[in-house]
């Protein structure tokens, strides 16, 4: 059972934890009280020795240890890899306002600890069948996107179309196909075409519907039984509205067009569902905005002021004063997603507040204006 403390602290767990972020450099000051210098980890998982009780999935867990600096020492106390194992003894802290929970890291136990429950590979392979099938498909981009993964790259292709194995004929089917590429810090060897097709080994996902793992490279295949399917994506799609007309961007999945915003043009997105043709609904959100651009516009800067008066003072020299604030964030882009949310992007390009960084500020369909952020 655990017990608690009388400073409020849970009892000390041996568990062992795998690291997924680890600071570049030691720090750099020591606490004036204590002459201690303190480093913060963060682990994505861990697992209680004990009880095998699995911690941390879907969470953030910081880890935090205090040390004494000495003239031959370890610069962070303890150095850690990201994707290593440690085996460690920690006490969860009371730490109120923290994004995540907060371990205090009381002994280091064991380093660079094998355990196949936690490797992040093994893991994601363990989410598709082992049964291997062969699909047929219409690749819609090169590649959808691709990221380092434990070492690894994690790409991802999109798919438009499938050819069913029992009836011999295309269908049209929107879905993703991952593939792992040994090869974390060089370029992307995998070389895929826009619009094409391929046949691959593949393994489904037991938790994702439409969703497989590429077993190898796939091989090109003949094109011509989804040569209807080539054609249907390659038609443009164009929206003639009141507010101006709107291009569907396929390989987005948007439509894209110009409306006038408080009398300047304003460039829109409006998102859509992969596969589809229909932005009825990010149409409205817009019409229904447009009816008052102006009271609208207002008060989103007037928020987006109140909420980052204080982030222009880090990055601008110059004192600005918060109505020259507003009129310099410039007209906005717009994007509509496919819910009805919105983005409202502001570049600053006018006096450049944010040397090149862009404002980005959620919009809720029913007008609540979100907690604006810097990108780009």
């Amino acid at each position: 059972m655990t017990m608690m403390n009388n400073d409020n602290r849970t009892a000390e767990r041996e568990m062992i934890v795998r690291i997924c972020w680890f600071p570049k450099s030691p720090p750099a000051k020591a606490d004036p009280d204590t002459g201690l210098y303190r480093v913060r980890a963060r682990f994505d998982e861990a697992i209680d020795a004990e009880s095998g009780e699995r911690i941390g999935k879907g969470q953030f867990q910081w880890l935090e240890w205090s040390f004494r600096k000495r003239l031959f020492g370890d610069p962070f106390g303890f150095t850690m890899k990201t994707g290593s194992l440690y085996r460690v003894r920690l006490q969860k802290q009371d730490a109120p306002g923290q994004n995540g929970t907060v371990w205090e890291l009381k002994e280091m136990l064991e380093k660079n600890v094998k355990d196949r429950r936690l490797d992040p590979i093994q893991s994601f392979l363990n989410t598709f069948a082992e049964e291997e099938t062969e699909l047929v498909f219409l690749n819609k981009n090169s590649i959808s996107g691709w990221g380092v993964f434990w070492g690894w790259k994690r790409i991802c292709m999109t798919y438009i179309a499938v050819l069913d194995p029992s009836s011999g004929k295309v269908r049209k089917e929107t879905g993703r196909i991952f593939l792992l590429e040994k090869n974390a810090d060089g370029m992307l060897k995998t070389k895929l075409k826009d619009l094409t097709v391929y046949r691959a080994s593949v393994r489904r996902s037991l938790d994702q519907k439409r969703t497989w793992l590429a077993v190898g490279h796939p091989v090109s295949e003949d094109a011509s039984l989804f040569a209807s399917y080539i054609e249907e994506y390659n038609t443009p799609v164009i929206l003639e509205d009141a507010l101006g007309t709107f291009t569907l961007n396929r390989r987005y999945n948007w439509f894209e067009g110009t409306i006038q915003w408080c009398g300047q043009d304003c460039s829109v997105l409006l998102e859509t569902e992969e596969g589809e043709t229909d932005c009825s609904r990010g149409l409205a959100v817009l019409h229904t905005i447009s009816q008052d651009a102006a009271s609208f516009d207002a008060r989103v800067r007037e928020q987006v002021a109140d909420q980052t008066m204080e982030l222009l003072e880090d990055w601008y020299d110059e004192p600005v004063t918060r109505e020259d604030y507003i009129r310099g964030l410039g007209t906005p882009s717009i994007t509509v997603g496919v819910k009805g949310d919105m983005e409202f992007s502001f570049d600053c390009m006018e006096d450049d507040y944010y040397a090149g960084h862009v404002l980005l500020v959620p919009v809720s369909e029913d007008g609540t204006v979100g907690e604006a952020y810097l990108a780009g």
